[in-house]
C-alpha cells in the first residue's frame, strides 16, 4: 500500500463503512423502538374500542329501565312520612273498614334497634292495622315495593276480640318501619 492508497481506503471506503453500518444500527434500533411504542398504542386502542363497545352494550341493556332507576331515586329523595302515609291511604281505599283499618301511625322517639348502629339519618314509623292477614300482606308488600329505604325493624301480630261485639274477632298487626334517609356525596 502506499501513501497515496492508505487515505483513500481509510476515508473513502473504511469510514463511509463505519458511518454506514452505524447508521443502519441506529435506523434499527429507532425502528423496533417506534414499532414497540406502535404496538403498545395499537393495543391500547384495541382495548380501548372493545371497553367503548362494552360501554354502548350495557348502556343499551339500562337505557330501557333508567326511567324506573329515576323513579327509585326520587322514592328516596322524598319526605319519609308523607310517602309512607300516602302509600297507606291508597291501600286503604281499596279495603272496607272491616277488611283493613289503619288504627294507628307515630313516630316513636329513639334510634331503635337498627338505628343505633347506622350512621346515617332515620326515620322511624310505627303503624297498628286491623283486619284480615291478606289486606296486612298486600299492604305490607306494597310499602316493602314503593319504599326500597325502609326496613322492617319489629312486627307483632295479635288476635283481638272486637269490644262492641258488632264483627268478627280481627288481627292486629303493630309493625315498626325504620327508614333511611338518601344522602348524596357520602360513601
Amino acid at each position: 500500500m502506499t501513501a497515496y492508497t492508505k487515505p483513500i481506503l481509510r476515508f473513502g471506503l473504511i469510514t463511509p463503512l463505519v458511518f454506514n453500518v452505524l447508521l443502519l444500527g441506529a435506523v434499527a434500533f429507532g425502528y423496533n423502538k417506534l414499532s414497540g411504542i406502535r404496538s403498545e398504542k395499537m393495543a391500547r386502542y384495541d382495548e380501548q374500542t372493545l371497553r367503548l363497545r362494552i360501554v354502548n352494550q350495557l348502556e343499551a341493556q339500562l337505557a330501557p329501565k333508567r326511567p324506573q332507576f329515576e323513579d327509585q331515586v326520587r322514592l328516596l329523595k322524598a319526605d319519609q312520612r308523607q310517602l309512607f302515609t300516602r302509600i297507606l291511604d291508597e291501600m286503604q281505599k281499596k279495603y272496607e273498614v272491616i277488611e283493613l283499618d289503619r288504627s294507628s301511625l307515630v313516630v316513636p322517639a329513639g334510634r331503635g334497634a337498627l338505628g343505633v348502629q347506622a350512621k346515617c339519618e332515620l326515620l322511624r314509623l310505627q303503624s297498628t292495622f286491623r283486619g284480615g292477614i291478606g289486606p296486612m300482606q298486600e299492604t305490607l308488600l306494597q310499602l316493602d315495593a314503593l319504599m326500597p329505604q325502609a326496613v322492617v325493624e319489629e312486627m307483632k301480630m295479635t288476635r283481638r276480640p272486637d269490644p262492641n261485639r258488632n264483627r268478627f274477632d280481627h288481627l292486629e298487626l303493630d309493625v315498626t318501619h325504620t327508614c333511611w334517609k338518601a344522602e348524596e356525596g357520602t360513601k
